[in-house]
C-alpha cells in the first residue's frame, strides 16, 4: 500500500510542529499515531518528502530530505481548450489537474465569447486547491491564453481533436498508441471549433475522434477525454506490470 499523502507548504526537512488544521487531518481523519509514516508534499513547489509522526497532540513529524514530486503520469498529456465563458474554465482545469494532464493552454476561438479573460490568479488557486485534494504533487503547466496558431507551435505529441461526428472514437485509436506517446488534446468551445480552425487542426496533423454518441457540452468533453486518457494509461500500466488484462465482455 502506497503511504498516506498530505500537503502542506512550505515543505521542510526536520523535527517540527504541523499546523493544526494538517495534525488534525493526519490524526483524526488519517488516523495516524506517533510512529506511523507518511507523505508530505507541497503542489506549489513541486516537492515531496517521508515523514514520520512522533507525537499526537500536539503534532510534531519529523520530515526527511525534499524532493522533487513523483510525475503524476508515464506520459505527457497537453489539452488545447477553446476558452469557454463563466466559470468553465474553473471546471476544466480541476479535472486536468485530477485527471493527469501535464499541459493546459486555453485557446481563444473564432466562437469564444469576445472580450473574455481568463483570471489567472483565480486559476492558480484552484489548481493548488484540486492537488491538495487529490494528493497531487507536480500541477500541470498552465499556458498563458493563446491564439490558435500560437498553441499549436507549441504543442506536442500526438495531436486528437475531438469530434462528435468522427467515425473513430477515443478508445479505438489510444489501443494502438504506446502508453509513452505524448498527446494533444484540442477541445473546441460552445459551438466548437469553426470550419477553418478545424481544416487548420487537420492539416496540422490532429486525428478526429468521438467520445459519446452525443454532442458533449465543452466542459463535459474535456473531462470525459482527460478520464479515457488517464483509465487507458492505469490499464497499460498494470499490464505492463504483469498483470492479466481484463476483458469487458
Amino acid at each position: 500500500m502506497q503511504p498516506p499523502r498530505a500537503p502542506i507548504h512550505p515543505l521542510l526537512a526536520g523535527e517540527q510542529p504541523l499546523p493544526k488544521e494538517l495534525g488534525s487531518y493526519l490524526v483524526k481523519v488519517l488516523r495516524l499515531r506517533a510512529g506511523d509514516r507518511f507523505v508530505l508534499f507541497d503542489p506549489e513547489a513541486r516537492t515531496e518528502a517521508n515523514a514520520e509522526l512522533i507525537r499526537d497532540v500536539p503534532t510534531v513529524a519529523r520530515v526527511a530530505e525534499v524532493r522533487p514530486a513523483a510525475r503524476s503520469t508515464a506520459r505527457d498529456v497537453s489539452l488545447l481548450q477553446g476558452l469557454a465563458k463563466g466559470d468553465k474554465p474553473d471546471h476544466i482545469l480541476r479535472a486536468a489537474v485530477a485527471l493527469g494532464a501535464t499541459h493546459v493552454t486555453f485557446v481563444r476561438t473564432e466562437r469564444s465569447m469576445p472580450g473574455a479573460e481568463l483570471r489567472e490568479e483565480r486559476l492558480r488557486a484552484v489548481m493548488l486547491d484540486t492537488a491538495r485534494q487529490c494528493e497531487r504533487g507536480d500541477l500541470p503547466e498552465l499556458a498563458p491564453l493563446s491564439n490558435l496558431e500560437g498553441a499549436l507551435q507549441a504543442s506536442d505529441g500526438l495531436g486528437i481533436l475531438l469530434d462528435p461526428n468522427a467515425e473513430q472514437s477515443l478508445v479505438e485509436l489510444l489501443r494502438v498508441v504506446a502508453p509513452s506517446q505524448a498527446l494533444a488534446l484540442a477541445v473546441g468551445p460552445e459551438g466548437g471549433f469553426s470550419e477553418r480552425e478545424t481544416h487548420r487542426l487537420l492539416a496540422a496533423g490532429f486525428q478526429p475522434v468521438r467520445l459519446a454518441p452525443f454532442v458533449l457540452r465543452t466542459e463535459l468533453a474535456a473531462v470525459a477525454a482527460l478520464a479515457v486518457v488517464a483509465a487507458h494509461a492505469g490499464v497499460e500500466t498494470h499490464v505492463a506490470a504483469g498483470e492479466p488484462q481484463r476483458s469487458d465482455r
